[in-house]
């Protein structure tokens, strides 16, 4: 998602300052560009390239996205410099999950946080290549102060000139918990039994699974204030019927012996659901069996 937004800004001619950890990917770029194919084709050459976030802020980006998954907030947090956290560059959260935002306000403060929800998507096909996989627009971004009003706004617009359709809010949370709920009822099985999205609708079991989880994730958000309406539950079972063999990344960092977005995922949800008193049992017991996949996957 990150070289996705770095390549439509990079084409709209804003400077930008590219952090991967994977060193293949940045020489690849240095010496090739950044490609994107799909949906649409873009190559593109960031001027400034770089393989830790430690090296970043001399000089200091106006706009820091931060776009790796929510379990490595922590790492790129603290390999920051001090200098960056304490500059007057505003940082967006773009982590799926809840409560992402607030680890990185922790750090710099929620005057220079915002929050985005981000509706578009790809993978790496190899080294400095990412195949665009969908963009259902536009994407939201929100402030956590009354101060981050005008950036959050400026931010919103300077993506949408750039090709990537994306709204300022002050309901960002009605979002975050809305891709929240659309995340988690079906990555918890696909992480727990390897079934595609495809393949759980199709198993009835696993479809009826889909429908507890989603229930479950609904009444917690509407005791939270997030109601979305009637047909909401309908509509997301459709959207699921119509994902197709897609996988959910959760199983794939499983099936790589990676850390998961668990922590901001399932069992966030069956935390917040627990706080209120709301029946959650489905998202509790896959949280737990995540975990337990996880901690052997890391343990090999």
């Amino acid at each position: 998602m990150g070289g996705i937004l770095a390549a439509h800004l990079c084409t709209a001619g804003h400077t930008i300052h590219l952090v991967d950890t994977w060193k293949e990917q940045i020489r690849q770029i240095e010496s090739h560009g950044l490609k994107i194919i799909g949906k649409e084709e873009k190559l593109v050459h960031p001027s400034h390239l770089y393989t830790s976030v430690s090296d970043l802020g001399d000089p200091v980006p106006e706009f820091i996205f931060i776009c790796t998954k929510a379990c490595y907030l922590d790492s790129v947090l603290n390999s920051m410099s001090d200098t960056l956290k304490h500059s007057n560059a505003v940082f967006i959260s773009a982590q799926n999950g809840l409560d992402t935002e607030q680890v990185i306000v922790k750090n710099i403060g929620a005057g220079h946080v915002l929050r985005a929800v981000i509706t578009f998507a790809g993978f790496p096909t190899g080294p400095g290549e990412i195949k665009e996989t969908f963009f259902i627009p536009p994407s939201y971004i929100g402030w956590l102060d009354p101060s981050g009003e005008q950036p959050c706004r400026e931010v919103a617009e300077l993506v949408t000139a750039a090709g990537l359709t994306m709204e300022a809010t002050a309901e960002i949370q009605k979002f975050v918990w809305k891709k929240t709920i659309l995340n988690t009822c079906t990555m918890a099985i696909a992480a727990v039994t390897g079934l595609n999205m495809q393949e759980q609708n199709e198993f009835a079991p696993t479809r009826i699974l889909i429908e507890d989880l989603l229930r479950e994730s609904i009444n917690t958000a509407a005791a939270y204030g997030f109601d979305y309406g009637e047909g909401f539950f309908e509509s997301v079972m459709e959207f699921n019927k119509k994902a197709g063999p897609h996988r959910p990344s959760m199983l794939v960092d499983l099936e790589k012996g990676r850390k998961t977005e668990n922590e901001f995922l399932v069992r966030r949800v069956a935390e917040y659901a627990e706080r209120k008193g709301i029946p959650a049992p489905a998202h509790r017991t896959m949280a737990i069996l995540i975990d337990a996949l996880e901690m052997r996957g890391l343990q090999k």
